[in-house]
Order: structure tokens, then sequence, then C-alpha cells
């Protein structure tokens, strides 16, 4: 069940710079500028609510990060690593528009076959949903909140 999420005051905090007349996102984990599109601005809002709110340094935080399963190549919107460089999140954002569905949550469980995270978390700028994932058991349980106790 989502929970409510909202990540509209962060995007008041984007950067942003014209190149060739349209308007880009300065991404802080990549340090490079990016095109301005709904889900560009639930991504990089939740960077920064993710930075300012939980103490999420930039360095552990990794945007469009690529894997292959099988023959299958893949983008992972947003990476989150723990203390250790472990992979700690994978996070899957959507445009405010796009509800938060059950294909959303498969995606971002399709790509924990490969990253093996602990936690997983799917937003749209409106509402999340968290859950956890016990490796042994092969079991996820929902979460209704950011799992900071997790994080410190």
């Amino acid at each position: 069940m989502p929970v409510l999420f909202d990540l509209m005051p962060f995007a008041k905090q984007l950067e942003v710079k014209y190149l060739q007349g349209k308007p880009h996102f300065f991404d802080k984990t990549r340090r490079v500028y990016l095109k301005v599109t709904p889900e560009e601005i639930v991504r990089q809002s939740l960077i920064i609510k993710l930075h300012a709110d939980f103490g999420i340094p930039w360095v552990r935080m990794r945007t469009e990060y690529g894997i292959k399963h099988n023959s299958l190549q893949k983008r992972i919107d947003l990476l989150i690593y723990d203390k250790k460089g472990k992979p700690w999140m994978i996070i899957e954002t959507k445009a405010p528009t796009v509800p938060l569905s059950q294909l959303v949550i498969d995606q971002v469980a399709f790509y924990n076959n490969v990253i093996f995270a602990p936690w997983l978390m799917v937003a749209n700028g409106n509402e999340a949903m968290f859950a956890s994932v016990d490796f042994q058991s092969k079991a996820t349980a929902e979460v209704f909140e950011f799992p900071l106790n997790q994080w410190l």
C-alpha cells in the first residue's frame, strides 16, 4: 500500500540550466546536466530529499546504474550504497501521473535478482512504497516508512 511521500517541495531546490534553449537539471550524483522530464523531476527531487532529510551522502547514490540479467540490459533509476560500499536500496522512480502498481514493484524486484539489496523503494513524487528483503527466507515485507533506522 503506497504511503504519502511528497517530493514536490524538493523540486524547488533543483538547479536548472538552459542548454540549447531547453531546461536541464544538474544531477549531483553524476555531476552532469540532464533533460527535464516528469520522471527526472521525481528522481532528482528524491535525491535531494535523501541527502537533506536522511543524510545520505551524494557519493553513496548512483543514478541510471546499468545491469544485465540474462540477455536483458536494464538501468536502475537510483541505487544507494551502504557504508561498506554494498548495495543497500534499489529505487525505481516514475512520473507523478504513473500509479505505483504491481508492475512497478515487479520491475524493482527484477533488478534485485542481480543486485541483492536488502531494501526496495518505488516512488512517483506523490507517494512511495518500501519493502525489506530477506534473502535467507526469500521473503519480502512491506514497510510503511523510509527505513532510516536501518541506514544509520
